[in-house]
Protein backbone atom coordinates (compact mmCIF):
# COMPACT_ATOMS: atom_id res chain seq x y z
CA UNK A 1 0.00 0.00 0.00
CA UNK A 2 1.31 3.45 -0.87
CA UNK A 3 2.51 5.53 2.06
CA UNK A 4 -0.10 8.26 2.53
CA UNK A 5 2.37 11.09 3.10
CA UNK A 6 4.22 10.18 -0.07
CA UNK A 7 0.97 9.74 -1.96
CA UNK A 8 -0.20 13.21 -1.04
CA UNK A 9 2.95 14.65 -2.60
CA UNK A 10 3.13 12.41 -5.66
CA UNK A 11 -0.48 12.38 -6.70
CA UNK A 12 -1.66 15.94 -6.20
CA UNK A 13 -3.05 17.00 -9.54
CA UNK A 14 -3.14 13.54 -11.08
CA UNK A 15 -6.90 13.29 -10.83
CA UNK A 16 -7.29 16.28 -13.10
CA UNK A 17 -5.51 14.28 -15.81
CA UNK A 18 -8.38 11.82 -15.90
CA UNK A 19 -11.27 14.23 -15.58
CA UNK A 20 -13.14 15.50 -18.57
CA UNK A 21 -12.89 19.27 -18.65
CA UNK A 22 -16.63 19.72 -18.71
CA UNK A 23 -18.68 21.99 -16.53
CA UNK A 24 -21.41 19.78 -15.16
CA UNK A 25 -21.28 16.26 -13.81
CA UNK A 26 -18.30 15.25 -15.89
CA UNK A 27 -16.88 18.56 -15.86
CA UNK A 28 -14.91 21.08 -13.91
CA UNK A 29 -11.67 19.50 -12.74
CA UNK A 30 -12.07 17.79 -9.43
CA UNK A 31 -9.82 20.16 -7.52
CA UNK A 32 -11.69 23.28 -8.64
CA UNK A 33 -15.32 22.34 -8.14
CA UNK A 34 -17.38 25.04 -6.45
CA UNK A 35 -21.03 24.88 -5.47
CA UNK A 36 -23.67 27.43 -4.58
CA UNK A 37 -23.10 29.73 -7.57
CA UNK A 38 -26.03 28.54 -9.59
CA UNK A 39 -29.77 28.34 -9.10
CA UNK A 40 -30.65 26.95 -12.54
CA UNK A 41 -31.52 23.26 -12.66
CA UNK A 42 -28.93 21.01 -14.25
CA UNK A 43 -29.96 19.02 -17.31
CA UNK A 44 -30.55 15.33 -16.52
CA UNK A 45 -27.93 13.71 -18.75
CA UNK A 46 -28.36 10.29 -17.18
CA UNK A 47 -32.05 9.87 -17.91
CA UNK A 48 -32.66 11.98 -21.02
CA UNK A 49 -32.83 10.67 -24.58
CA UNK A 50 -29.50 12.07 -25.74
CA UNK A 51 -29.90 10.89 -29.33
CA UNK A 52 -31.94 14.03 -30.04
CA UNK A 53 -28.99 16.17 -28.99
CA UNK A 54 -25.85 14.44 -30.24
CA UNK A 55 -24.62 11.98 -32.83
CA UNK A 56 -21.91 9.94 -31.17
CA UNK A 57 -18.61 9.67 -33.02
CA UNK A 58 -16.71 6.45 -33.69
CA UNK A 59 -15.62 4.87 -30.41
CA UNK A 60 -14.43 1.42 -31.51
CA UNK A 61 -11.22 0.58 -33.33
CA UNK A 62 -9.54 3.87 -32.44
CA UNK A 63 -5.77 4.10 -32.11
CA UNK A 64 -3.75 5.45 -29.20
CA UNK A 65 -0.34 5.06 -27.60
CA UNK A 66 0.35 4.08 -24.03
CA UNK A 67 3.84 4.75 -22.74
CA UNK A 68 5.44 1.92 -20.81
CA UNK A 69 6.42 2.57 -17.21
CA UNK A 70 10.20 2.66 -16.98
CA UNK A 71 11.63 4.55 -14.00
CA UNK A 72 15.41 4.90 -14.27
CA UNK A 73 17.66 5.40 -11.26
CA UNK A 74 18.24 9.00 -12.32
CA UNK A 75 14.50 9.64 -12.52
CA UNK A 76 13.98 8.01 -9.14
CA UNK A 77 16.66 10.26 -7.66
CA UNK A 78 14.94 13.30 -9.14
CA UNK A 79 11.59 12.26 -7.68
CA UNK A 80 13.22 11.78 -4.28
CA UNK A 81 14.79 15.23 -4.52
CA UNK A 82 11.38 16.71 -5.31
CA UNK A 83 9.88 14.89 -2.35
CA UNK A 84 12.61 16.13 0.00
CA UNK A 85 12.14 19.67 -1.32
CA UNK A 86 8.48 19.53 -0.37
CA UNK A 87 9.63 19.03 3.22
CA UNK A 88 12.08 21.91 3.04
CA UNK A 89 11.83 25.01 5.19
CA UNK A 90 13.43 28.42 5.41
CA UNK A 91 15.58 29.29 8.37
CA UNK A 92 13.65 31.51 10.75
CA UNK A 93 15.30 34.39 12.57
CA UNK A 94 13.68 35.61 15.76
CA UNK A 95 14.51 38.42 18.16
CA UNK A 96 15.31 40.75 15.29
CA UNK A 97 13.91 43.81 13.57
CA UNK A 98 12.08 43.52 10.28
CA UNK A 99 13.81 45.30 7.41
CA UNK A 100 12.28 46.46 4.15
CA UNK A 101 12.08 43.52 1.75
CA UNK A 102 12.15 40.87 4.49
CA UNK A 103 9.64 38.06 4.31
CA UNK A 104 8.01 37.40 7.67
CA UNK A 105 5.79 34.69 9.10
CA UNK A 106 2.99 36.60 10.75
CA UNK A 107 -0.51 36.59 12.23
CA UNK A 108 -2.95 39.42 11.76
CA UNK A 109 -6.54 40.38 12.56
CA UNK A 110 -8.36 43.30 10.98
CA UNK A 111 -11.05 45.28 12.83
CA UNK A 112 -13.73 47.58 11.43
CA UNK A 113 -15.31 49.74 14.14
CA UNK A 114 -13.85 47.40 16.75
CA UNK A 115 -15.26 44.21 15.21
CA UNK A 116 -13.11 41.66 13.36
CA UNK A 117 -14.25 41.66 9.72
CA UNK A 118 -14.61 38.68 7.43
CA UNK A 119 -11.46 37.83 5.51
CA UNK A 120 -9.28 40.03 7.70
CA UNK A 121 -7.76 37.33 9.91
CA UNK A 122 -4.92 34.93 9.11
CA UNK A 123 -2.21 32.95 10.89
CA UNK A 124 1.29 31.97 9.81
CA UNK A 125 1.08 34.01 6.63
CA UNK A 126 4.24 34.78 4.66
CA UNK A 127 4.27 38.55 4.05
CA UNK A 128 6.97 40.53 2.28
CA UNK A 129 7.50 43.85 4.05
CA UNK A 130 7.44 46.12 1.01
CA UNK A 131 5.00 48.05 -1.14
CA UNK A 132 3.27 46.52 -4.15
CA UNK A 133 3.25 43.00 -2.73
CA UNK A 134 -0.44 42.33 -3.26
CA UNK A 135 -1.84 43.87 -0.09
CA UNK A 136 -3.74 47.11 0.31
CA UNK A 137 -1.43 50.16 0.48
CA UNK A 138 0.22 50.53 3.87
CA UNK A 139 -0.41 47.01 5.13
CA UNK A 140 2.81 45.15 4.26
CA UNK A 141 4.88 48.31 4.74
CA UNK A 142 3.69 48.51 8.36
CA UNK A 143 5.86 45.50 9.25
CA UNK A 144 9.06 47.42 8.44
CA UNK A 145 10.89 48.28 11.66
CA UNK A 146 8.80 46.01 13.88
CA UNK A 147 10.42 43.53 16.28
CA UNK A 148 9.62 39.85 15.91
CA UNK A 149 7.40 38.41 18.60
CA UNK A 150 5.98 41.83 19.55
CA UNK A 151 2.33 42.63 18.80
CA UNK A 152 1.67 45.94 17.07
CA UNK A 153 -1.32 47.73 15.57
CA UNK A 154 -1.85 50.25 12.80
CA UNK A 155 -4.63 51.84 10.77
CA UNK A 156 -5.03 51.63 7.01
CA UNK A 157 -7.75 52.65 4.58
CA UNK A 158 -9.11 50.40 1.86
CA UNK A 159 -9.00 51.98 -1.62
CA UNK A 160 -12.18 53.62 -2.84
CA UNK A 161 -12.24 51.27 -5.83
CA UNK A 162 -11.71 48.13 -3.72
CA UNK A 163 -13.63 45.15 -5.11
CA UNK A 164 -15.60 44.56 -1.91
CA UNK A 165 -18.07 47.45 -1.70
CA UNK A 166 -18.58 46.88 2.05
CA UNK A 167 -14.90 47.63 2.68
CA UNK A 168 -14.15 50.20 -0.04
CA UNK A 169 -12.92 53.46 1.47
CA UNK A 170 -13.20 52.17 5.05
CA UNK A 171 -10.52 52.77 7.65
CA UNK A 172 -9.64 49.63 9.61
CA UNK A 173 -7.24 48.61 12.33
CA UNK A 174 -4.92 45.64 12.01
CA UNK A 175 -3.37 43.92 15.03
CA UNK A 176 -0.34 41.91 13.92
CA UNK A 177 2.59 39.86 15.17
CA UNK A 178 5.62 38.99 13.05
CA UNK A 179 6.79 35.74 14.59
CA UNK A 180 9.96 35.38 12.53
CA UNK A 181 11.92 36.69 9.57
CA UNK A 182 12.49 33.99 6.94
CA UNK A 183 15.92 33.39 5.51
CA UNK A 184 16.60 33.32 1.76
CA UNK A 185 17.86 29.76 1.50
CA UNK A 186 15.56 26.74 1.49
CA UNK A 187 16.85 24.11 3.90
CA UNK A 188 16.16 20.66 2.45
CA UNK A 189 16.33 17.63 4.76
CA UNK A 190 18.86 14.91 4.04
CA UNK A 191 17.73 11.43 3.08
CA UNK A 192 18.70 9.47 6.18
CA UNK A 193 17.36 6.47 8.06
CA UNK A 194 16.15 8.82 10.78
CA UNK A 195 14.30 11.07 8.32
CA UNK A 196 12.44 8.27 6.49
CA UNK A 197 11.60 6.63 9.81
CA UNK A 198 10.24 9.77 11.49
CA UNK A 199 8.49 11.12 8.39
CA UNK A 200 7.19 8.02 6.59
CA UNK A 201 7.54 5.17 9.09
CA UNK A 202 10.05 3.20 7.03
CA UNK A 203 12.91 1.26 8.64
CA UNK A 204 15.76 2.69 6.58
CA UNK A 205 16.69 4.41 3.32
CA UNK A 206 16.99 1.12 1.42
CA UNK A 207 13.41 0.12 2.26
CA UNK A 208 12.24 3.64 1.46
CA UNK A 209 13.81 3.59 -2.03
CA UNK A 210 12.22 0.25 -2.87
CA UNK A 211 8.74 1.29 -1.79
CA UNK A 212 9.09 4.81 -3.14
CA UNK A 213 9.93 3.34 -6.55
CA UNK A 214 6.64 1.40 -6.36
CA UNK A 215 4.85 4.68 -5.63
CA UNK A 216 6.51 6.45 -8.55
CA UNK A 217 5.68 3.57 -10.89
CA UNK A 218 2.05 3.69 -9.72
CA UNK A 219 2.02 7.41 -10.45
CA UNK A 220 3.56 6.92 -13.89
CA UNK A 221 1.10 4.16 -14.72
CA UNK A 222 -1.79 6.39 -13.71
CA UNK A 223 -0.43 9.25 -15.81
CA UNK A 224 0.17 7.03 -18.83
CA UNK A 225 -3.33 5.55 -18.64
CA UNK A 226 -4.80 9.04 -18.32
CA UNK A 227 -2.86 10.31 -21.32
CA UNK A 228 -4.02 7.34 -23.38
CA UNK A 229 -7.63 7.84 -22.31
CA UNK A 230 -7.41 11.54 -23.12
CA UNK A 231 -6.18 10.77 -26.63
CA UNK A 232 -9.10 8.41 -27.24
CA UNK A 233 -11.52 10.86 -25.68
CA UNK A 234 -10.39 13.71 -27.91
CA UNK A 235 -10.95 11.59 -31.00
CA UNK A 236 -14.46 10.64 -29.92
CA UNK A 237 -15.49 14.19 -29.03
CA UNK A 238 -14.08 15.67 -32.24
CA UNK A 239 -15.94 13.07 -34.31
CA UNK A 240 -19.24 13.62 -32.50
CA UNK A 241 -21.80 16.15 -33.68
CA UNK A 242 -24.16 18.24 -31.57
CA UNK A 243 -27.64 18.43 -33.10
CA UNK A 244 -29.03 20.75 -30.43
CA UNK A 245 -28.03 21.94 -26.99
CA UNK A 246 -30.39 21.18 -24.09
CA UNK A 247 -32.42 24.28 -23.25
CA UNK A 248 -30.57 26.56 -20.85
CA UNK A 249 -27.65 24.19 -20.22
CA UNK A 250 -24.95 26.27 -21.95
CA UNK A 251 -26.16 29.39 -20.15
CA UNK A 252 -26.18 27.49 -16.86
CA UNK A 253 -22.54 26.53 -17.20
CA UNK A 254 -21.48 29.95 -18.43
CA UNK A 255 -23.29 31.67 -15.57
CA UNK A 256 -21.73 29.25 -13.10
CA UNK A 257 -18.24 30.05 -14.33
CA UNK A 258 -18.88 33.78 -14.49
CA UNK A 259 -20.39 33.87 -11.00
CA UNK A 260 -17.42 31.98 -9.59
CA UNK A 261 -14.87 34.29 -11.20
CA UNK A 262 -16.83 37.39 -10.17
CA UNK A 263 -16.71 36.11 -6.61
CA UNK A 264 -12.95 35.64 -6.72
CA UNK A 265 -12.45 38.97 -8.48
CA UNK A 266 -14.19 40.66 -5.56
CA UNK A 267 -11.98 38.78 -3.11
CA UNK A 268 -8.87 39.94 -5.00
CA UNK A 269 -10.15 43.49 -5.19
CA UNK A 270 -10.14 43.71 -9.00
CA UNK A 271 -12.82 43.94 -11.66
CA UNK A 272 -14.10 40.82 -13.40
CA UNK A 273 -12.36 41.27 -16.78
CA UNK A 274 -9.04 42.07 -15.10
CA UNK A 275 -9.28 38.95 -12.96
CA UNK A 276 -10.00 36.79 -16.01
CA UNK A 277 -7.09 38.14 -18.03
CA UNK A 278 -4.58 38.32 -15.16
CA UNK A 279 -5.33 35.25 -13.06
CA UNK A 280 -7.16 32.88 -15.41
CA UNK A 281 -5.79 33.83 -18.82
CA UNK A 282 -9.14 33.78 -20.62
CA UNK A 283 -11.78 36.22 -21.82
CA UNK A 284 -15.47 36.28 -21.07
CA UNK A 285 -16.12 35.27 -24.68
CA UNK A 286 -13.93 32.18 -24.15
CA UNK A 287 -16.03 31.22 -21.15
CA UNK A 288 -19.08 31.14 -23.39
CA UNK A 289 -17.26 29.03 -25.97
CA UNK A 290 -16.01 26.70 -23.25
CA UNK A 291 -19.54 26.27 -21.91
CA UNK A 292 -20.65 24.94 -25.30
CA UNK A 293 -17.73 22.51 -25.39
CA UNK A 294 -18.48 21.33 -21.85
CA UNK A 295 -22.09 20.57 -22.76
CA UNK A 296 -20.94 18.68 -25.85
CA UNK A 297 -18.53 16.62 -23.74
CA UNK A 298 -21.26 15.81 -21.24
CA UNK A 299 -23.57 14.70 -24.03
CA UNK A 300 -20.82 12.50 -25.45
CA UNK A 301 -19.84 11.07 -22.08
CA UNK A 302 -23.32 10.01 -21.03
CA UNK A 303 -24.06 8.67 -24.51
CA UNK A 304 -20.90 6.54 -24.21
CA UNK A 305 -21.91 5.34 -20.77
CA UNK A 306 -25.20 4.18 -22.26
CA UNK A 307 -23.77 2.34 -25.28
CA UNK A 308 -20.83 0.83 -23.35
CA UNK A 309 -22.97 -0.17 -20.38
CA UNK A 310 -20.58 1.24 -17.78
CA UNK A 311 -23.04 3.01 -15.51
CA UNK A 312 -21.51 3.41 -12.05
CA UNK A 313 -23.16 1.50 -9.21
CA UNK A 314 -23.25 2.78 -5.65
CA UNK A 315 -20.82 0.07 -4.62
CA UNK A 316 -18.40 0.99 -7.42
CA UNK A 317 -18.70 4.63 -6.44
CA UNK A 318 -17.84 3.87 -2.81
CA UNK A 319 -14.90 1.68 -3.78
CA UNK A 320 -13.56 4.25 -6.24
CA UNK A 321 -14.07 7.15 -3.85
CA UNK A 322 -12.24 5.30 -1.08
CA UNK A 323 -9.34 4.52 -3.42
CA UNK A 324 -9.00 8.15 -4.51
CA UNK A 325 -9.35 9.36 -0.92
CA UNK A 326 -6.44 7.14 0.15
CA UNK A 327 -4.28 8.49 -2.68
CA UNK A 328 -5.00 12.01 -1.46
CA UNK A 329 -4.29 11.05 2.17
CA UNK A 330 -7.89 11.82 3.23
CA UNK A 331 -10.71 9.90 4.78
CA UNK A 332 -13.55 9.11 2.35
CA UNK A 333 -15.75 11.59 4.20
CA UNK A 334 -13.16 14.38 3.96
CA UNK A 335 -12.57 13.64 0.30
CA UNK A 336 -16.26 13.71 -0.58
CA UNK A 337 -16.87 16.90 1.39
CA UNK A 338 -13.92 18.66 -0.22
CA UNK A 339 -14.46 17.65 -3.85
CA UNK A 340 -18.17 16.91 -3.98
CA UNK A 341 -19.98 13.70 -4.92
CA UNK A 342 -20.90 14.91 -8.43
CA UNK A 343 -17.28 15.55 -9.37
CA UNK A 344 -16.08 12.26 -7.91
CA UNK A 345 -18.81 10.33 -9.74
CA UNK A 346 -17.86 12.15 -12.96
CA UNK A 347 -14.24 11.13 -12.54
CA UNK A 348 -15.10 7.49 -11.92
CA UNK A 349 -17.69 7.43 -14.72
CA UNK A 350 -15.17 8.84 -17.19
CA UNK A 351 -12.40 6.45 -16.17
CA UNK A 352 -14.74 3.44 -16.41
CA UNK A 353 -16.05 4.32 -19.85
CA UNK A 354 -12.57 5.09 -21.16
CA UNK A 355 -11.30 1.73 -19.92
CA UNK A 356 -14.10 0.13 -21.90
CA UNK A 357 -13.22 2.19 -24.97
CA UNK A 358 -9.54 1.27 -24.64
CA UNK A 359 -10.52 -2.41 -24.57
CA UNK A 360 -11.98 -2.10 -28.08
CA UNK A 361 -9.24 0.18 -29.42
CA UNK A 362 -5.84 -0.39 -30.96
CA UNK A 363 -3.41 0.45 -28.19
CA UNK A 364 0.30 0.53 -28.95
CA UNK A 365 2.80 0.46 -26.11
CA UNK A 366 6.09 2.28 -26.53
Amino acid sequence: MMNKKIASVLLVGLLSLSIVSCGSGSGVTIDSVESGYLDAEKFDYENADLSQYVTLGVYEGLSAVRAKVNVTEAELDTEIENLLSSYGHYEEKTDCQVKEGDTVRADYTGYLDGVAFEGGTATDQEITAASNTGYIPGFAEAFIGQMTGVEFAFDVTFPEDYGNADMAGKEVTFVCTAHAVLGDELIIPELTDAFVSETFGYTNVEEFRILFRDSVETQRGYENDSAMYSSLWTQIVENSTVKAYPDGEVDRLYNESRSMYEYYAEMYGVDYDTFLSTYVGVTDEQLKTDAELYVKEDLVLYSLIDVMGTELTDEEYSTGRDFLAEMYAMTPEEFETYYGEDAIRATLNWEDVMKAVAAVSNITEE
